[in-house]
């Protein structure tokens, strides 16, 4: 029961997962195709790992199958039939692994997850956090009422000043602040 470099074994088990007893004729076929079944494995998928789980999974079917047929054990070897469920088994399950579309690592994953209006978003909410640690009070202020809806000409008259120059004192220092 070698499988090239590596020795893998398959479970050889006289019952199915059901409990019906599997046939000896079947079992035995397994055995004698279980190296030709991990190199059909290792060359679909590249390794050989579940070629014992495809295995036991074949001859419980083809023993189910040789049963609910009335075959005897007598009537011939069960190599091709037991093979064939193998091969059909295999193929299902490396379709099942092809769905599987893999993205990458955790940098590219990363970049995926958030979408680039949100990114933007965010580095303009840590923008404003820095410039408003940076502001003087007054012009701090000034932001804040302008985040709370009121119009330049309601920020002038709360300071006492006119318009342009809340306005223009306000802009100079955010200027300061990005350079």
């Amino acid at each position: 029961m070698a499988c090239a470099d590596r020795t893998f074994l398959w479970w050889d088990r006289e019952v199915d997962p059901a409990g019906r007893p599997i046939r000896e004729d079947v079992r035995q076929a397994g055995h004698e195709i279980w190296e030709h079944a991990c190199q059909r494995t290792r060359f679909l998928l590249g390794d050989a790992g579940p070629a014992a789980e495809l295995m036991e999974n074949s001859v419980a079917q083809v023993s189910r199958y040789l049963d609910r047929i009335g075959a005897t054990e007598s009537s011939g070897p069960r190599h091709g039939l037991l093979m064939v469920a193998f091969c059909r088994g295999l193929r299902r399950y490396a379709a099942r692994l092809n769905r599987l579309e893999l993205v990458g690592g955790s940098g590219e994953l990363a970049i995926r997850a958030i979408d680039d209006g949100a990114m933007r978003r965010f580095n303009a909410c840590l923008d404003l956090e820095s410039i408003v640690q940076r502001l003087s009070g007054r012009n701090s202020a000034v932001l804040m009422l302008r985040a709370a809806g009121f119009k330049w000409n309601e920020v002038a008259e709360l300071f006492g000043t006119s318009v342009a120059t809340v306005r223009n004192r306000f802009w100079r220092e955010i200027d300061k602040i990005r350079k």
